[in-house]
């Protein structure tokens, strides 16, 4: 049950930003939409990996970022279909470029390590820096980690204080860390950051 509720959430957050996103879209569609991703993630769930990854599959060439989303971590994971970390990372970048901000994630991580692509460290930042932007809270961590470690500690630790604050559980440890061995008066409050808010 608390697993239908997660999906219903994460459903219906992602609906209302599609609906956002076009204003005069038709209601019955992100409805129908709604429900064909539920579908899917319950096939899923119920471990019919081919039959789910043809379903997300179908949203994905329709441009549902859940689709791409899920259609690419199959890939990833070799589940309803042959393991490719390539079409995985195609897909993940999809996504991304469609405004995912976990693929955004997903894409940084793979030019970061070069898993399905080369690596590319300016790709890996500025998509860590696009997901940031739009408020996910891993690459607020990941980005002000990488920024803290090369010097930029202002700017590194007011992304880690905004991840931490918004339930990031490795930014709040980090900030636990450098609390006991380093003075408190380096700290700033996140509203206080321009490099949050000013995004």
């Amino acid at each position: 049950m608390a697993i239908r509720a997660l999906a219903v959430c994460l459903l219906l957050s992602g609906s209302a930003a599609r609906a956002a996103d076009n204003e005069y879209g038709d209601q019955d569609q992100v409805a129908r939409d709604m429900i064909r991703v539920l579908n899917a993630y319950v096939v899923y769930k119920m471990g019919q990996y081919e039959s789910a990854f043809d379903q997300y599959l179908a949203l994905a060439e329709e441009g549902s970022r859940q689709g791409m989303l899920n259609v690419a971590n199959m890939y990833a994971q070799g589940q309803g279909v042959e393991k490719s970390q390539e079409k995985a990372f195609q897909w993940y970048l999809r996504a991304a470029e469609s405004g995912d901000s976990i693929s955004m994630v997903e894409v940084a991580e793979a030019y970061d390590q070069g898993v399905g692509t080369g690596v590319n460290k300016d790709e890996a930042m500025g998509w860590y820096r696009k997901a940031a932007k739009a408020g996910n809270n891993d690459a607020r961590w990941m980005l002000g980690k990488r920024l803290y470690d090369q010097g930029r500690n202002a700017e590194g630790l007011c992304l880690i204080s905004a991840a931490a604050e918004s339930g990031q559980p490795t930014a709040h440890k980090f900030l636990v860390g450098l609390a006991e061995s380093e003075p408190a008066s380096r700290y700033r409050e996140p509203e206080d950051c321009p490099e949050v808010n000013g995004w």
